[in-house]
């Protein structure tokens, strides 16, 4: 067991040798020694950061996507991120290059380059933990808070995908799933970027665009209406989710519409029908569920029953 940084050694075999996808922009990346990246641009950039502490078998995937997503919603094309990484004192150097292994594949799927960043040993974690701060470009930030009143709320593939995916990794000895069930849940990390939605809905006519992540989809259309000053109606029959999503949500009982969501884009538009058919044609699943209203945020059931929205946990930490 050991706490602190790794040594010069250490830190090139398992992190710094581990980076090869590359960038133009990047004046000066990862290199021993240098506390900072350069990059040159010119425009609008962007700049976000999420940290991973959910125990997870693909951490440094992960933790590219969730903290590229935030600049890919706000209508950007990310091109640099700085990832850290705290492991706990009973991990061995190998163990933080399976992390970056990990990171570095799904930077070079999305042509990001790792500039940068932190490893280190410490007892103050019982697990291994991943922070990314992604810095993008864009012509033109997207917010999430201007959507207009009578747009129609749009999201991308099923909600619940990451929640369950994490779910299903810790407790599939306790759910009672069949294999097939299990390899599903764990083929949902597969879709939790929204890079190519993001691209198309950017260059759409969209009023907002938002990352479903904690809190799940109730979650964040409670966050765009709080901040922009609007209501709406979520028509919960008409939210996606998958039948294993369901199913796992069921039998542990907790709420799919307030879970982890990753990879679920939410987008209001005036032109939801064109923007579906664009997605469509991209082979995106993308489904029509709700309007901007001028009120507070309602789950509306099947039944007609209205649900009062607000910001609150993600149903990951009561599992």
């Amino acid at each position: 067991m050991r706490q602190g940084k790794l040594s010069s050694s250490e830190l090139k075999k398992n992190v710094l040798e581990v980076i090869k996808h590359r960038r133009p922009e990047i004046i000066s990346g990862a290199a021993l020694g240098e506390d900072c990246a350069e990059f040159s641009g010119s425009g609008k950039f962007l700049i976000s950061t999420d940290p991973i502490t959910g125990k997870t078998a693909n951490l440094g995937s992960l933790a590219i996507k969730v903290a590229s997503n935030d600049v890919i919603a706000s209508g950007g094309e990310p091109f640099l991120a700085m990832l850290t990484i705290i492991a706990p004192i009973t991990a061995k150097p190998s163990d933080i290059k399976i992390v970056m292994e990990d990171a570095e594949a799904e930077a070079a799927k999305m042509n990001l380059e790792i500039a940068g960043g932190h490893t280190e040993f410490s007892d103050s974690v019982n697990r291994m933990i991943a922070s990314c701060t992604v810095i993008g470009k864009t012509n033109k930030h997207i917010t999430a808070t201007n959507p207009k009143i009578g747009d129609s709320i749009v999201v991308t593939k099923d909600v619940g995908l990451e929640g369950i995916n994490i779910i299903v990794e810790n407790l599939s000895d306790e759910l009672g799933l069949s294999i097939e069930e299990i390899e599903e849940a764990k083929n949902y990390s597969n879709s939790l970027s929204i890079l190519e939605e993001g691209r198309i809905c950017r260059d759409f006519n969209v009023g907002s665009m938002h990352d479903i992540t904690e809190g799940g989809i109730f979650g964040a259309i409670s966050e765009v209406c709080e901040g922009a000053g609007v209501g709406a109606e979520l028509y919960v029959e008409k939210i996606p989710v998958t039948k294993l999503s369901k199913k796992v949500a069921d039998k542990i009982g907790i709420d799919i519409y307030k879970l982890l969501s990753s990879g679920s884009l939410l987008v209001t538009t005036s032109s939801p029908s064109e923007l579906i058919e664009l997605l469509s044609k991209a082979k995106i699943k993308a489904t029509e569920v709700g309007v901007i209203t001028g009120k507070l945020p309602y789950a509306v059931y099947s039944n007609g029953t209205k649900k009062l929205l607000k910001v609150c946990p993600d149903e990951l930490f009561n599992v």
